[in-house]
């Protein structure tokens, strides 16, 4: 069984991507889930845990190293990060959509429905889509197919679960897994992340115990 900790080197090249994605949407109007929620604008805000006192930590993080543990043993390749409390569950696009495409296969289809079972009641995570790509083609091309990419998987998941919490990205080129130096490289690069990341559901469970 093998979980891997988020390094703090892929986290930056994340926290500047966000930076810049958070300076192009200033002027647009924030996004409203259905219950009344306003959803996050930037990844970095999307992907941060609440504060949490140092009981609830440890059993956030107890909790979470479980359910990564049951989705690594379902056949998921999972990292942990945030010190634990946000499951990042990776799969690669060619599991998802056919190559160039934005529409989710047949085998995407089931391996979706294969993850929903993790991913709670609304509201129990904020469910994070990340979508990536390897370095073919132009920055902007990138970044627009991986958000093409990451707003089909999230709107799937919204269909298939109910959630309103869920909040999409695309990423692009930024963050590769390994050097684009290789076909092989750059397939394992081309990838979807869906993050869990503890909502209001595990706040109560975690402050209840």
């Amino acid at each position: 069984m093998k979980i891997r900790l988020k390094t703090k080197c892929n986290e930056i090249s994340s926290r500047i991507l966000s930076i810049i994605v958070g300076v192009a949407m200033l002027c647009a109007a924030p996004t409203i889930a259905a219950d009344g929620n306003v959803l996050p604008s930037t990844y970095e805000d999307a992907v941060t845990s609440p504060a949490l006192d140092e009981g609830m930590k440890a059993y956030v993080r107890d909790y979470q190293m479980s359910r990564a543990k049951s989705l690594v043993k379902a056949g998921f390749e999972v990292e942990m990060m945030r010190h634990r409390e946000v499951i990042v569950v990776i799969i690669p696009t060619n599991r998802l959509f056919n190559f160039g495409s934005a529409e989710i296969s047949p085998k995407g289809e089931r391996r979706l429905r294969e993850v929903v079972p993790y991913l709670g009641d609304n509201g129990f995570y904020r469910v994070v889509v990340a979508g990536y790509t390897d370095n073919t083609g132009s920055p902007a091309y990138c970044l627009r197919r991986s958000g093409e990419q990451a707003v089909a998987i999230a709107d799937r998941l919204r269909q298939l679960t109910g959630s309103s919490d869920i909040v999409e990205f695309g990423m692009g080129n930024e963050s590769p897994l390994l050097p684009n130096n290789t076909v092989d490289n750059r397939a394992i690069n081309r990838r979807i992340e869906i993050l869990l990341v503890p909502g209001n559901g595990l706040m109560e469970q975690a402050g209840s115990q």
